[in-house]
């Protein structure tokens, strides 16, 4: 893809808080708009201006231009609680994919994660297989991607 700044798995600091790219985007798509009642953004996005799915640290998603994320780490000391407050213009429909995932997981071990196999779902399954074979990897990976992006509809649509 050309003329991307930023890769999945990449972690960003957006206008809303840190985060996790878990997708680049290079044609146009249509993404949830808050409040999950099935009404979408109509996101322009080409090869030359992608758009960014991130998933935030606070809670939801929320697609990005580049112009509008910068590099950054995730601090694990110190996460701020989601305020349902917060949630405009981000997808937050009360999914929680941490149901799905082993006892101690929190949303910060999800972005930290997903971090590290690259914001790739399919790197994800590739890590996990081994040693949850791999229909359980995939739903293990599925349940981090849905906390990711605090949505399921990222299986039908990016």
């Amino acid at each position: 893809m050309v003329g991307t700044r930023y890769d999945t798995g990449d972690v960003v600091a957006t206008p809303d808080g840190r985060g996790v790219v878990a997708a680049v985007l290079a044609e146009q798509f249509h993404f949830p708009q808050e409040g999950g009642d099935d009404e979408y953004e109509q996101v322009s996005a080409t090869a030359d201006q992608p758009a960014y799915v991130v998933g935030l640290e606070t809670s939801g998603s929320a697609p990005y231009r580049a112009s509008a994320l910068e590099t950054t780490d995730l601090e694990t000391d110190d996460v701020p609680e989601a305020d349902g407050e917060r949630l405009a213009d981000i997808v937050d429909e009360g999914v929680s994919g941490l149901d799905d995932l082993p006892e101690g997981w929190d949303r910060n071990s999800v972005l930290g994660y997903w971090e590290g196999v690259g914001g790739s779902w399919e790197e994800c399954v590739g890590d996990l297989s081994d040693e949850f074979g791999e229909e359980r990897a995939e739903q293990q990976c599925s349940a981090m991607k849905d906390e990711v992006l605090r949505t399921r509809r990222w299986r039908n649509r990016f």
